[in-house]
């Protein structure tokens, strides 16, 4: 089995003991959020939760890159909320990224998030046939 650890901006987050994404035998397991991984706050463009979800999104969509996917590989995302307010604003969001579909599963729980976020994510994609392991 070939695994790859996947840091396409090179971010601290091996000094936190992770990786943002791994790929190993077709599959790509990542996370995304709005943390400034050196204050560990909240980035400030994720001034609404909206801009914060399409932030996080943009973050699994740079890591699943790098393994070779795009946003139509992912089959599963599972989204952490730090307020069920959120909701509405997160779903919002998240389904015009997705858009037009097909949309993969997903499930939302609220919980409490790292720093001042409101929104993570994770992710389950599969590599394209081809590029599982390049």
């Amino acid at each position: 089995m070939t695994i790859q650890y996947l840091n396409p901006r090179g971010d601290p987050y091996p000094k936190f003991g992770l990786n943002p994404g791994v790929a190993a035998n077709g599959m790509v397991f990542a996370g995304g959020m709005a943390l400034d991984l050196h204050t560990l706050k909240r980035l400030p463009e994720a001034d609404t939760i909206a801009n914060e979800t399409r932030l996080a999104l943009k973050e699994v969509e740079d890591v699943i890159a790098a393994a070779g996917c795009t946003m139509k590989d992912i089959v599963k995302v599972t989204c952490y909320l730090a307020d069920d307010s959120y909701r509405k604003e997160f779903w919002e969001a998240y389904t015009e990224v997705f858009a037009p579909g097909p949309y993969p599963a997903r499930c939302t729980l609220v919980v409490g998030i790292a720093g001042d976020c409101r929104v993570e994510l994770d992710v389950v994609a599969v590599q394209p046939k081809g590029r599982a392991n390049a």
